[in-house]
C-alpha cells in the first residue's frame, strides 16, 4: 500500500490519506485532479473529478484513460476482458493490456455462450447480432429479435 501512496505523492505533489484495514479499499484525495483510487487486480482503478473511470499500473503509467462511466471486473464475460460503458451508455470490451478489443458501440452485450459457444448477443439501434470471443462481429446486428432456443 505504501508504494501506491508514495506514487500518488510523486505524481501529484500532495494528498490526504484515510486509514484502512488490510485488503479493504482505500482512498487518496489528490489536490490537483481530485482523483480517488482503489486497488483492482494488478492495476489501480482511477476516477477523474468528473467520475469517469480508468486504470494506472503500479508504476503510475496510465493504461486506460479515465474515459469510461463504468468498467466491469475482468473475467465476467471473457477471461482477460472487461466490459466498459461510455457516458452515452454504450458497451464494449478492453483486454488485460488496456487495448480496446470491442469498440464500445453496443447498447447491450450479453454473456458469451448463451446462444452459441464463443458468441455473445449484441444490440445496436434496437437490432440484434453476435460477436465472437475474438471481438469480431460474426452476425451483423440487423435482426429485430433473436429468441433463445431451449437446448
Amino acid at each position: 500500500m505504501r508504494k501506491y501512496l508514495f506514487l500518488l505523492s510523486v505524481l501529484t505533489g500532495s494528498f490526504t490519506t484515510y486509514a484502512q484495514k488490510k485488503n479493504e479499499k482505500f482512498m487518496a484525495f489528490v489536490s490537483h485532479a481530485q482523483i480517488k483510487t482503489e486497488k483492482s487486480s494488478d492495476w489501480i482503478v482511477v476516477y477523474a473529478s468528473d467520475g469517469l473511470m480508468g486504470y494506472i499500473n503500479s508504476e503510475g503509467k496510465e493504461i486506460v484513460p479515465p474515459i469510461y462511466e463504468k468498467i466491469h471486473p475482468f473475467g465476467e464475460y471473457k477471461e482477460d476482458w472487461a466490459r466498459v460503458e461510455t457516458l452515452e451508455g454504450l458497451s464494449g470490451f478492453i483486454d488485460s493490456t488496456g487495448k480496446i478489443v470491442v469498440e464500445p458501440k453496443y447498447e447491450y452485450i450479453n454473456k458469451f455462450g448463451e446462444y452459441k459457444t464463443d458468441w455473445a448477443l449484441v444490440s445496436l439501434y434496437s437490432h440484434y447480432g453476435f460477436i465472437n470471443t475474438k471481438g469480431e462481429e460474426v452476425v451483423k446486428p440487423i435482426y429485430a429479435e433473436i429468441p433463445i432456443l431451449k437446448r
